[in-house]
């Protein structure tokens, strides 16, 4: 097997958003740290509950709720590293099979900023109904359809948390080293941590390429 680690490493004090530790010393004089966490720093997995209680004025799963099966699995990748500048990305333009139960990681493309293709809706219902499980990006695609002058204004217009989200289907922001795997199917493991009434939470996201992957049938 082969790991492939995902996730981006986190410098307190250092990022854009809110990731600080402070160490103090425990008992017998060890160290130990407190932890003060913005819950979509770095490499982030969002819940149902980050949207749809804010949207609809009802609960949902948080990120403690989420079934483990959800959030590891079989994986493809889409690579847009051969993408055009602002491609508007839609259901024909995928290059990759995509399987019912699949979890699927899009990006590296060579954009950033403005540049960056863009998730269509019409591509993102089309990935709902093609019933996959997670949907992970990095940071060189645009998940939100959306005018490129800056962040929606209301929470309708959040189409991808209204249609993933909504469906139950996490949304992973923010992966990193697409450009390091070898194979288009792998293994994918992005476990949160187990906090009641986490909206989102930071994971270590990983590839396992060449694992035996598992079929299990009821």
């Amino acid at each position: 097997m082969r790991i492939v680690d995902l996730s981006k490493k986190l410098y307190p004090g250092k990022e854009q958003r809110r990731c600080q530790i402070w160490r103090f010393t425990y008992a017998s004089g060890e160290y130990m740290h407190y932890i003060d966490l913005e819950s979509h720093v770095g490499t982030h997995v969002e819940a149902p509950s980050h949207y749809i209680p804010a949207r609809y004025g009802r609960p949902a799963e948080d990120v403690s709720e989420l079934p483990l099966e959800r959030l590891m699995g079989e994986a493809v990748f889409w690579d847009l590293s051969g993408v055009e500048r602002r491609k508007v990305l839609k259901p024909e333009d995928v290059e990759v099979e995509i399987r019912e139960g699949d979890i699927v990681l899009v990006g590296n493309s060579p954009y950033r900023g403005p540049d960056r293709p863009q998730f269509s809706e019409e591509l993102i219902r089309w990935l709902v109904d093609k019933k996959i499980k997670l949907i992970g990006v990095d940071d060189s695609v645009i998940i939100t359809p959306r005018s490129r002058e800056g962040l929606p204004g209301k929470l309708e217009d959040l189409i991808e948390h209204e249609l993933f989200l909504g469906n139950g289907i996490p949304i992973v922001e923010q992966l990193t080293n697409l450009d390091k795997l070898r194979r288009k199917r792998f293994l994918f493991i992005g476990f949160p941590l187990n906090i009641s009434g986490l909206d989102s939470s930071p994971i270590r996201a990983v590839a396992i390429e060449d694992a035996k992957l598992i079929e299990v049938k009821e």
